[in-house]
């Protein structure tokens, strides 16, 4: 017997097998989602009942969508619920410490930019730092849409290197960033027990890429030693472990896979880096020459390929002229033709039927308007993103079911925690090392085996106590 619901992650109702808002999400092609009102008139009926009647038949006439449906995203949302319920153990007076650490820092970058202004400037208002940079300090800061000076973050980074002030002011925003949106707003989120509960959104982003909020544990940022010092504050329970498996490069796997690339594909079977791979190519030396900087070049390349970033974009973000972005990427194709030809059938076939689809039926709409014919640049750019973001996040929800399935339900004391795109974050008991060991292989071995690509799927596995200070794990 149907038994339908309108979002379970609200009801919390596992016993029933067909949920509306997620059948919805999947048969929209990655529009918005109305309201269960605004659904209802959608489809002509006045009940939950009949609207998943309605929907059940119309996933029929889709296999793929109807076996990423039951197969994945409703056995899903259990796994979410079982994550959202265990939640992760902060150490609240540890991040005490390093909010104390922040107000420091905060204090000594705003004396430090009040010598090099001679004070009065609000540097909080984006107006005053603007006519300050430009007038007084001499930076060719650019204008926005309204005329005003722009002192967003990508703009000031143009220019972070010649003057010293435009350091300290990006230093400040970070910081104050930090201590609100992490220090401050962390410790009101813990339970009775210094748990802190994520919600898991699995429809939210069109690409099925799962999302968080309350708080976004998905965003903490680790490219700053403070932003680790944040991490660091989420502990692993009494006597477990916490550890991480981490997909290597899975978007560029799954690029190989989709394009047939022959040279991606040997490279990934012979473990190699395809980073320095790529850059050897485009600087057209050996791989064993290849620089630190020459690989960074290549990393930026290949995900700027999926992501389908601009030559200017890409120039902007290598600081290199736009003609050497482009000449960058033109010899980009020419080193993997298939990409080139893959990305080419696959924007035509994208014009000719109005969607797109991932490796597993996810699908997502072409055309904003209707009559629309042309595809906009804006949109070429989210198209070439969509079948590699969109089968990587597919391949990783059916792996969270699949270690549900295969691995959780046996072993009811290891728990999964978190989800962060390519990585899960599990606890496990360590009194038993043998143990310990003989579920990490399990949970790897799962992992690995998720879907038959054309290349290895590769796991990178830590652990350790503190979330900020996992180390690998042999």
């Amino acid at each position: 017997m149907l038994k339908p619901i309108w979002d379970s992650k609200t009801s919390k109702d596992f016993s029933a097998n067909f949920d509306c808002y997620i059948a919805e999400a999947l048969l929209s092609d990655g529009h918005s989602i109305g309201t269960q009102e605004e659904t209802f008139k959608k489809y002509k009926v006045d009940n939950l009942l009949e609207l998943a009647r309605v929907q059940e038949q119309l996933l029929d006439k889709n296999s793929q969508l109807k076996k990423l449906f039951n197969k994945i995203e409703m056995p899903l949302a259990k796994v979410l619920f079982k994550m959202e319920q265990r939640g992760i153990l902060l150490n609240t007076k540890q991040l005490k410490q390093v909010g104390k650490e922040i107000e420091g820092m905060i204090l000594d970058l705003e004396e430090e930019i009040n010598k090099q202004t001679g004070g009065g400037l609000n540097i909080n208002s984006p107006i005053q730092l603007g006519h300050f940079l430009v007038e007084k300090v001499g930076v060719p800061l650019g204008k926005t849409k309204t005329g005003k000076y722009a002192t967003n973050e990508s703009e000031l980074s143009l220019y972070n290197d010649q003057f010293a002030i435009i350091s300290h002011i990006l230093s400040y925003r970070e910081l104050t960033k930090l201590r609100s949106t992490y220090v401050e707003s962390l410790i009101t989120k813990t339970d009775q027990n210094d748990r802190v509960h994520t919600t898991y959104n699995q429809v939210y982003v069109n690409t099925g890429r799962l999302a968080s909020s309350n708080p976004n544990l998905q965003n903490i940022p680790v490219s700053s030693p403070i932003g680790l010092e944040i991490k660091s504050c989420f502990v692993a329970s009494e006597g477990m472990n916490l550890v991480s498996f981490d997909y290597s490069q899975q978007e560029l796997r799954v690029l190989a896979h989709l394009a047939d690339e022959k040279e991606l594909i040997k490279a990934f079977k012979n473990n190699q880096d395809v980073h320095t791979l790529t850059a050897s190519k485009l600087f057209n030396i050996s791989y064993e020459q290849v620089s630190k900087q020459q690989r960074a070049v290549g990393k930026t390349i290949n995900f700027g390929i999926i992501y389908g970033m601009s030559s200017y974009g890409m120039s902007t973000g290598l600081h290199i002229s736009e003609a050497d972005a482009a000449q960058f990427i033109k010899n980009f194709y020419i080193s993997y033709p298939s990409i080139k030809t893959y990305y080419d059938e696959y924007l035509k076939n994208a014009k000719l039927n109005g969607v797109v689809e991932t490796l597993l039926g996810r699908r997502r709409y072409v055309f904003e308007f209707p009559g629309q014919k042309f595809i906009s640049n804006n949109m070429r750019r989210v198209l070439m993103n969509y079948p590699v973001q969109g089968s990587a996040a597919d391949l990783m929800k059916k792996a969270m079911v699949d270690v549900q399935e295969k691995i959780l339900d046996i072993y009811p004391d290891v728990f999964l925690l978190l989800q962060i795109h390519d990585d899960l974050v599990f606890e496990i008991p360590e009194k038993d090392n043998h143990r310990m060991k003989k579920v990490i292989n399990e949970i790897k071995d799962v992992l690995c085996c998720v879907y038959p690509l054309a290349v290895p799927l590769v796991v990178e596995v830590k652990t350790g106590k503190r979330w900020g200070e996992l180390s690998s794990f042999k």
